[in-house]
Parts: structure tokens; C-alpha cells; sequence
């Protein structure tokens, strides 16, 4: 288990449920965690999105190959935007697209945002709650 107490007194960032919750510096705290050597934390396993109603928690799973540790670092968005960790994570652009087409979440600085799931002519983002599952085309065949 990763020593948490470091962290979120650097980057001011607050720890639940055994895992770092960011505000606006997610980029800032995965590029550091990443690079330095106490954490070294090179691979992200995945991004997970979760629609908690009134916002989207976004959970960056990252692991160690060197020190086989992980840490679970979390961010809520709630206007549909956020900062896009390409630049640190290269693995993290199939991520992005899929939670930008499934939740309609954008991530700013991610230059080729695309749908991978549902045709581009896909209106609405069927994992979100709110979502009208009315549609013909998410009705399973009883026939």
C-alpha cells in the first residue's frame, strides 16, 4: 500500500475510501506519481467513470511494475469537462474516448476525441442515468 500522507499534503488534494481525491490538478498529481521514485507508478490500468447524478467520478487506477503497488486517484467533474492525461498516461486516450462517448465527459487537451462504441450518429450518452433508454436500438430481441 502506498503512503497517502505525502501526498495530499503536496498537492492539498484529500484521501476517501482508500483512494486520493484531486481537484483540479489531476494532471499535476499523475505526472508526479509517475516520474518520481518513491511511487513509480508507470502503468495506468484504466479509467473508470461512475455518474453519481449530480457529477461524474472519474477513478485513474494506476500500478507500479517496479514496486507492484497501486493507488486509485479520483476526480469529480460536474460540467462535463476535464483536463485530459495523455500527455503523462499515452494508454489513457482509448479511455477518454470511451467515457467522452458512453458519459459525455470532454477532456480538454485530448486532440482526437472520438466515439469508439456507439455510430457517430448516436445522439445522447446511454451510460448516463438520465439517459432515455427508449430507444428501439437498446431493446433486446425477444422474438
Amino acid at each position: 500500500m502506498i503512503d497517502m500522507t505525502a501526498l495530499t499534503e503536496k498537492f492539498n488534494v484529500t484521501c476517501e475510501d482508500g483512494k486520493l481525491v484531486c481537484a483540479d490538478n489531476i494532471v499535476e498529481v499523475l505526472d508526479f506519481v509517475k516520474n518520481n521514485s518513491q511511487y513509480s507508478l508507470d502503468m495506468l490500468l484504466s479509467i473508470t467513470a461512475v455518474d453519481l447524478n449530480d457529477k461524474i467520478e472519474l477513478i485513474y487506477d494506476l500500478y507500479s511494475t517496479l514496486t507492484d503497488k497501486n493507488l486509485k486517484i479520483s476526480v469529480y467533474v460536474r460540467d462535463n469537462l476535464s483536463q485530459s492525461v495523455v500527455s503523462v498516461y499515452k494508454s489513457a486516450y482509448f479511455d477518454e474516448c470511451e467515457i467522452y462517448d458512453l458519459f459525455g465527459v470532454s477532456f480538454e487537451g485530448n486532440k482526437n476525441l472520438k466515439r469508439l462504441l456507439m455510430p457517430e450518429s448516436w445522439s445522447g450518452h446511454p451510460m448516463l442515468k438520465s439517459y432515455k433508454q427508449n430507444d428501439e436500438r437498446l431493446c433486446w430481441n425477444e422474438n
